[in-house]
């Protein structure tokens, strides 16, 4: 089992920076469950377990990826045959 570390817990909400080229992950975070900003090193006697939660977080950006690849291959195809056809 996973440390009852703030990081780990289903609760826990990391912030990240964004920088040029993608996103870095802080030490800082909110704690849904308290309401306030949390180091991800901090632990709590209301830790709850967060594998369940990521998991969840990951279908959805799948799912949101392959929309949005939809999206852009409808587009390129509305493109090809508004070109094609000129």
């Amino acid at each position: 089992m996973k440390s009852q570390k703030c990081k780990y817990c289903a609760y826990y909400t990391a912030y990240y920076k964004k920088h040029i080229i993608g996103f870095e992950r802080t030490n800082v975070g909110h704690c849904l469950k308290f309401r306030k900003l949390q180091t991800q090193l901090e632990t709590c006697e209301n830790f709850k377990c967060g594998e369940k939660k990521e998991q969840r977080q990951q279908e959805r950006i799948f799912v949101s990826l392959e929309q949005a690849l939809k999206s852009v291959n409808d587009i390129g195809q509305i493109l090809k045959e508004k070109y094609l056809d000129s």
